[in-house]
Order: structure tokens, then C-alpha cells, then sequence
């Protein structure tokens, strides 16, 4: 059981499903729903795998950026090119990304008495945008960003940051992430952690462990309680 009153939350796939773009991408591609899919994936596989590149070669851009250039390649790699206009309104969609149907309760019960924040590699403007659009900001105390030490996880840094804002030491701090390599970062950096294991997906081989796994915000929430 974890004992800590500082909960870091992952914006992107934990509090909020990427996925969900897959709406502005068939409106704006006219694609089959099955291809929609594979463009969806490819864009956020690019998109996480930039950030890391960008962090390694110290070549730092804004995930906004980061997130353009991953829509663009996966454009490119398909074959497909919507006008400026169309880009722009499904680069926006990152900003409406629709909340897992447990985030907004799964807050509210756990945020009764303890700190609660995001600690994401979105800038803040994106961040701040979508905390807002999905309803989350009420139940959030405080925005952390990667863009704040400009790198992105897992670089070490990024863990530490978060517990400088938030005024704790690093193992009083718990990352909850759906992202595997998200939790094995965090843990590798000294931070406790709670992987929102929702695809049942194997642990890292690579980097620290997680404290606790769990298949949901809702089942989260229940270890906490």
C-alpha cells in the first residue's frame, strides 16, 4: 500500500485517452474506421518516440511541436495530405481529448486529503487547455510540465522537478501513469509509482518497478481508499 498524500497524474493515455482523436481524424480523413485506427497509432507512436529523440539529442521543442511533427509523419507515411486547415483542426483535437470514463470520480475520491497533480509532458498552454475542456481542472491542484526543465520523461529530471514544485522529496511523491516506460522512469528516478496497467501489458525490463498495479483510476482510487 502506498502512503502518500502527493499523487502526480500522466495527462496523455492516463487521465485522458489519446485515442479519442480518432473522431476529428475520420471526420477530416474520410477513412475507413479501420484505418483511421492505424493512423491514430502511428501518430502517437511518433509522437512519444520524438519526445524521447528530441530529449537525447538535446534538441529541445515544445510537445505541441513535438506532437505537429508526429501528425506529419504519420501523414506522410500514409500516403495522405489534408489541407493546412484539416491539420490544424486535428491537431487541435489534442486539446478535446475525452477523459477515461472513471478520471473525473476517481479525483474527486482521492482528492479529499492529499495533493493533487499532473506531471505530463505537455507544455502548459496544452495542458491547462485540456485540464479544462475535460472537466479535470476542479479536481487538480497544480499543472506540472516537462517544458519547466525542457526535456521530456523519463528523463530524470522531469521526476524531479515535480517534487521541487510540489515542495516534497521525491520518494513522498507517487507517479500514476498508464505508460509503462513512464512508471519505470519515474521509479528509476527514486519517485513511488502506480501503473494503470489497463491493456494488462508486461512490466519494463528496463528501469524501476511499480509500487502497485492496478487496472483502473476506479481500482486506484479502491487500493487508496
Amino acid at each position: 500500500m502506498l502512503d502518500s498524500d502527493t499523487l502526480c497524474f500522466d495527462m496523455y493515455g492516463t487521465l485522458c485517452d489519446t485515442t479519442s482523436v480518432s473522431e476529428t481524424l475520420s471526420a477530416e480523413l474520410d477513412l475507413p474506421a479501420g484505418f483511421v485506427a492505424d493512423v491514430d497509432a502511428l501518430w502517437r507512436q511518433t509522437q512519444l518516440r520524438y519526445a524521447q529523440q528530441v530529449a537525447l539529442m538535446d534538441d529541445y521543442v515544445t510537445f505541441r511541436t513535438v506532437t505537429e511533427r508526429a501528425l506529419a509523419y504519420a501523414l506522410d507515411y500514409y500516403n495522405l495530405d489534408p489541407d493546412r486547415s484539416a491539420r490544424e483542426r486535428i491537431l487541435a483535437s489534442y486539446d478535446h481529448l475525452e477523459p477515461y470514463p472513471d478520471a473525473v470520480d476517481a479525483l474527486g475520491r482521492l482528492g479529499d486529503d492529499r495533493t493533487l497533480a499532473v506531471l505530463s509532458n505537455g507544455n502548459p498552454e496544452m495542458l491547462e487547455t485540456l485540464a479544462e475542456n475535460a472537466g479535470l481542472a476542479p479536481h487538480l491542484d497544480e499543472l506540472v510540465s516537462a517544458d519547466e526543465v525542457a526535456t521530456f520523461k523519463p528523463d530524470p529530471a522531469v521526476y524531479r522537478n515535480a517534487a521541487d514544485r510540489l515542495d516534497r522529496d521525491l520518494g513522498d511523491c507517487v507517479l500514476v501513469s498508464s505508460n509503462a516506460w513512464d512508471v519505470a522512469g519515474a521509479a528509476s528516478a527514486g519517485m513511488a509509482t502506480a501503473w494503470v496497467n489497463r491493456a494488462r501489458e508486461p512490466a519494463e525490463t528496463v528501469g524501476g518497478d511499480a509500487d502497485i498495479a492496478v487496472e483502473s483510476l476506479s481500482h486506484l482510487a479502491d487500493s487508496l481508499s
